[in-house]
């Protein structure tokens, strides 16, 4: 049974490569200050060679079809499609842990058919059940699953509290390996830092965040490192709490490209309702760059914004260099869209950021090959500062919107960190195309296909 499934993976991997030369339009030939070509952004990640590839330990909250755990592990058990056809992995998972494990599971049979051992723990998901760390890097995806939510609203997924039980592992180990953290570092600014101070103690190469900076951007925009932005916005929809962070992580991944890196954050402001529109009005925020990005939205409806718009929520976001954020959510509006716009070296730059729909999630291929490029080199694809800074940007823009809407002085997000260096793994057209939107899945897989998706 073993082999004729790794026969019908390797099957559907060689029907499937066909890759194509990038036909790309930059902005920009060169970064003038890190000497990055653009092309450099484009590719289909490492390749390790004849080697033996990195064992990792893949550990998740629940692992279901289209939740995080599946648009990620799956890929690693049996290809990433992309825009130039399916990449074989360049890693392998040898054991996987699950927190809650329902009726609609897939995680278990996946893990089976790859003859992968689901351990009780995640000590015995590190150590193989040894007594000592035995893989070679940690994959957490601490998204989904049931657990309670805070006096503000915001589920508690408990990522600290599983990142702490990794640390341990390595800490008793002596040795410490790369870990990626799917999203927040924890739903807490508190809990937040203490992983990340956690990780710094222990030497811990650490990668986390959203796919959002790793998708498709329509028209290709990439600000050249040292660009001089004055204010920038980015748009997307739903709460603060699940969807706000993706748009958060689309800001910061911009912004930190400016001139002089990231500074940190000075203040944070959350605004409900009419509030959203008052800041619009007195300035507080770029409705000239909320409009710009805005009409970079596809799927956008027509009509007046604030009359289609029935609840906007807003986090204006003051940094310590005086550069002006925001991020603003205007679901009615832009139809499940996403995008940025930036008022950078003296013009208006916008563009959409956009996700596969199709039953691939294909943004999740290029967030899997930026993380597999990180755990074969140990070296960030995205820095965890950023992460750090997103976590604590919308726990206190929550807050605030929870506790009248009030400006929250933060002394404590003066995180300063730099991208040089730093070239991310993005897809090499606008949209998505090719293998990125099917066919998907492989043969033997189907049991994964989204109810949305069957006929």
């Amino acid at each position: 049974m073993e082999k004729s499934n790794t026969n019908q993976r390797r099957d559907f991997l060689k029907k499937s490569i066909g890759f194509a030369g990038l036909s790309l339009v930059p902005l920009w030939d060169k970064d003038p200050e890190s000497g990055t070509k653009l092309e450099d952004f484009f590719t289909t990640g490492p390749k390790t060679g004849a080697g033996p590839k990195k064992k990792i330990a893949f550990l998740t909250n629940t692992y279901r079809n289209s939740a995080h755990a599946d648009v990620i592990g799956t890929k690693l058990f049996v290809g990433i499609p992309t825009d130039d056809g399916m990449v074989e992995p360049d890693v392998e998972i040898v054991s996987v842990w699950i927190d809650q494990i329902g009726d609609n599971d897939t995680g278990v049979r996946i893990a089976k058919m790859n003859n992968v051992k689901v351990y009780p723990t995640i000590a015995e998901a590190l150590t193989l059940g040894t007594d000592k760390l035995a893989v070679d890097a940690v994959i957490y995806v601490g998204e989904h699953g049931e657990y309670p939510k805070s006096r503000y609203g915001i589920k508690m997924y408990p990522r600290m509290n599983y990142l702490e039980q990794i640390f341990r592992v390595f800490d008793a180990s002596n040795r410490s390996v790369p870990v990626f953290t799917d999203k927040h570092l924890a739903y807490s600014w508190l809990d937040s830092k203490w992983v990340y101070d956690r990780a710094q103690e222990l030497k811990v190469p650490m990668m986390a965040g959203s796919s959002l900076p790793y998708c498709w951007r329509d028209p290709l925009l990439v600000h050249p490192l040292g660009v001089k932005i004055k204010e920038a916005v980015a748009i997307g929809y739903a709460s603060l709490d699940a969807y706000g962070f993706h748009v958060c992580e689309i800001l910061q991944c911009m912004v930190e490209r400016r001139a002089g890196g990231e500074t940190g954050v000075a203040s944070v402001q959350g605004l409900i309702g009419d509030s959203v529109w008052k800041a619009i009005d007195a300035g507080k925020i770029s409705g000239e760059l909320v409009t710009a990005a805005c009409n970079r939205i596809k799927g956008h409806a027509t009509g007046n914004m604030r009359e289609l718009v029935k609840q906007p929520r807003a986090v204006i976001i003051k940094y310590n260099d005086g550069t002006k954020g925001a991020i603003v959510m205007l679901d009615e509006y832009v139809n499940e869209g996403w995008a940025y716009a930036a008022h950078a070296d003296g013009k208006v730059v916008s563009t959409e950021f956009v996700l596969d729909h199709s039953m691939s999630y294909s943004h999740f291929s290029y967030l899997t090959l930026n993380i597999q490029k990180f755990l074969v080199t140990e070296k960030p694809q995205g820095p965890v500062e950023r992460t750090l800074l997103t976590s604590g940007v919308i726990d206190m823009g929550i807050r605030s919107s929870v506790d009248g809407q009030k400006e929250i002085k933060t002394p404590f997000l003066n995180i300063a960190y730099n991208v040089k260096g730093i070239t991310p793994i993005l897809p090499p057209n606008p949209r998505p195309t090719g293998q990125s939107i099917g066919p998907w899945p492989p043969k033997g897989y189907e049991f994964i296909i989204p109810d949305k998706f069957k006929k």
